[in-house]
């Protein structure tokens, strides 16, 4: 059930949809800040930072040429689902760093309305130094090296000048692997300590643990396959003759 999703709209010709998991992540912000209108901005906040956070990668990714089925606002934050992942290393880097890059961009534009006093009712103001901070940790946290996250890609994109893609991906891969260790044990420390949002922690460490393996095993068959001479290509993909019995 909680992998259900609904289509919400749809941006620069890509449909966005949203998971029953984000839906009930945001009824938690909705309750956990003791004011159900700072909640729900807060929320309403969160939402639309990810959908452009993601909207950034897509459009990077169409820059090169690559285009994105959809994205997706779930428990676990966003996924742009690009048909292709650029090829080339630097393309991978602008288009893994463009995420966090919208993330920051936001949160300078909230800082800088703060700065010059635009807003006056402090309700609002509120509202947009959560903004700031929300977007800085956002872009951060998808900065740190747990492939296949921003971080993770970023740092494979610049493995591959040293390695081939398959290496590259599988260091990546484990450099994303301990990242994950940490970070759920981080978690577990937060659960039994009373913190709240332990669980979102260790569900994010074991999507980066599966995640990482699944894009390896890709790679590494994208490799062999680039290798196969026409021997191996009939005997792996042209069906068995047929015998007469």
């Amino acid at each position: 059930m909680l992998g259900s999703r609904y289509r919400l709209c749809e941006l620069f010709g890509i449909p966005v949809y949203v998971n029953l998991s984000f839906i009930l992540l945001l009824l938690i912000f909705m309750t956990d800040f003791g004011s159900f209108s700072f909640g729900l901005a807060a929320a309403l906040s969160l939402a639309i930072s990810v959908t452009l956070h993601e909207l950034g990668h897509a459009l990077t990714a169409r820059a090169f040429g690559y285009r994105t089925k959809d994205i997706t606002l779930s428990l676990l934050g966003g996924c742009a689902s690009l048909i292709a992942l650029p090829r080339k290393a630097w393309q991978e880097l602008l288009t893994a760093a463009a995420g966090p890059l919208v993330s920051f961009a936001i949160a300078g534009a909230a800082y800088l309305i703060l700065a010059v006093g635009a807003v006056s009712n402090v309700w609002l103001g509120n509202v947009l130094a959560y903004t700031f901070w929300m977007n800085i940790m956002l872009g951060g946290f998808n900065l740190l090296p747990g492939f296949p996250m921003d971080g993770g890609r970023i740092f494979r994109s610049i493995m591959r000048a040293f390695m081939s893609r398959a290496q590259a991906t599988l260091v990546a891969m484990w450099v994303g692997r301990v990242f994950a260790v940490l970070l759920g044990l981080r978690g577990l420390w937060s659960l039994f300590n009373g913190g709240g949002w332990g669980f979102v922690s260790i569900m994010i460490a074991w999507m980066i643990w599966q995640e990482g393996w699944r894009e390896y095993l890709v790679a590494k068959m994208e490799s062999d396959f680039r290798h196969w001479t026409q021997d191996d290509f009939n005997a792996r993909v042209s069906p068995p003759p047929y015998e007469r019995s």
